[in-house]
């Protein structure tokens, strides 16, 4: 039920908030607030964090009935923060809708001006394309069209796969040593502030991050980093409660954790979202509607879906015996991860090299010329208007 919760709440708020700021903020400010906006939305976890657990310090008994008035409680909070949610939203788009009204009553002004001082009407009509909503079958065709898409596809996918493998691991573990509910969902609220702390810190130095390695080597840090962190972690799953405690690998799959959401928070959506800019216009737009369908979700299904059929054919009914099987998917998740950075870093270096090598000497030559040919043209028609009037004045005279 928390997991449904966790997707429900990414596909239903974190969508419509991206196409809110894509609608109502102007290109010219784009680079001014879209990493505020990053930086911003970081705070969310240390907020809900703070207020979860305060909610749960005001817990009097540790029962289920003391329990469920944590959960209304909280219930109520959710409530308020989406009806401030919807009033903001609408807040938002008003404000954007009378900035519109107001840039379109300039134009008409504007236009209005230009009549009266040239006695000429110029109309500027535009059309918006339809965007297309991708099939399953349509993701999967544009997807073959283009090696860069299927790694990016890829990409994705593997994400998604890794942090499904992890996470209800981990979690298992958590319910094993904190059995109690209202124990479980304080450690939840540490954890959310951690992640929150954590990937507001990273955000702040993400940019330099990517100027002093590349798109490159930046986009390797979150496989490598949770690759590393996992196998600590599946290690310290494995080897059982007598040589390592169970807070122990509580504590590994933690870190492990923090470090899925903070370099994908930081780190793998801006190196994402840049690798679309190279790509043509066409599959910028399809391209980007093909990995959201197929990389996301299918990764989280796959994921999903291969941890259920371990535990059904060697787990015996417990996700901790199936660690070592679920082991070796990650790596191999990881593998291929790291196979398709590596050939979307191939095409940015190439198309780097194109942009170093392209030589505009030719083309300003080109412009010089034509700009002398029109001079010439210019002062020719001048001279023959100076002699026309010269001859009209000279016939003139002799009339006179």
């Amino acid at each position: 039920m928390v997991m449904t919760n966790t997707h429900f709440v990414s596909s239903s708020v974190l969508t419509p908030s991206s196409k809110c700021a894509n609608d109502v903020t102007p290109m010219a400010q784009a680079k001014r607030f879209y990493p505020l906006f990053a930086v911003t939305g970081n705070l969310a976890p240390i907020v809900s964090g703070k207020v979860m657990s305060y909610v749960i310090s005001l817990q009097k008994n540790n029962d289920d009935a003391g329990f469920g008035i944590t959960l209304q409680t909280l219930a109520v909070i959710k409530g308020l923060v989406c009806f401030g949610i919807i009033t903001l939203y609408r807040h938002v788009y008003a404000m954007a809708e009378d900035r519109e009204k107001k840039e379109r009553m300039e134009q008409s002004l504007s236009t209005i001006r230009g009549i009266e001082r040239t006695g000429k009407v110029e109309i500027t009509m535009k059309f918006e394309k339809k965007k297309e909503k991708l099939t399953l079958k349509q993701s999967a065709k544009e997807l073959m069209k283009s090696r860069e898409l299927k790694a990016m596809a890829m990409m994705v996918f593997c994400y998604n796969v890794c942090v499904e493998l992890t996470e209800v691991l981990w979690k298992g573990i958590l319910r094993k040593t904190f059995p109690n509910k209202s124990m479980y969902m304080d450690y939840m609220a540490r954890f959310s502030q951690t992640v929150g702390v954590v990937a507001f810190l990273l955000q702040l130095v993400a940019s330099e991050i990517i100027n002093v390695f590349g798109w490159k080597w930046t986009a390797m840090i979150p496989p490598l980093t949770m690759g590393v962190l996992a196998v600590a972690f599946f290690a310290a799953v494995i080897a059982g409660e007598d040589k390592i405690p169970l807070a122990q690998a509580l504590l590994i799959g933690t870190v492990q954790n923090v470090a899925n959401k903070v370099t994908k928070y930081s780190l793998f959506d801006p190196c994402k979202e840049m690798a679309y800019i190279p790509l043509g216009p066409e599959a910028k737009v399809k391209g980007k509607a093909a990995v959201d369908v197929l990389g996301a979700r299918l990764g989280r299904s796959i994921g999903a879906a291969s941890q259920q059929l371990l535990v059904l054919l060697v787990g015996g009914g417990s996700i901790l015996n199936c660690t070592p099987y679920i082991g070796a998917l990650y790596v191999a998740a990881i593998a291929v991860w790291s196979n398709a950075v590596s050939v979307l870093g191939q095409l940015f270096e190439s198309s780097e090299d194109k942009a170093k090598k392209v030589d505009n000497t030719p083309k300003l030559e080109s412009i010089g010329q034509a700009i002398t040919i029109i001079k010439s043209i210019e002062d020719r028609k001048r001279e023959k208007k100076k002699q026309n009037g010269v001859e009209v004045i000279s016939s003139g005279a002799k009339g006179m």
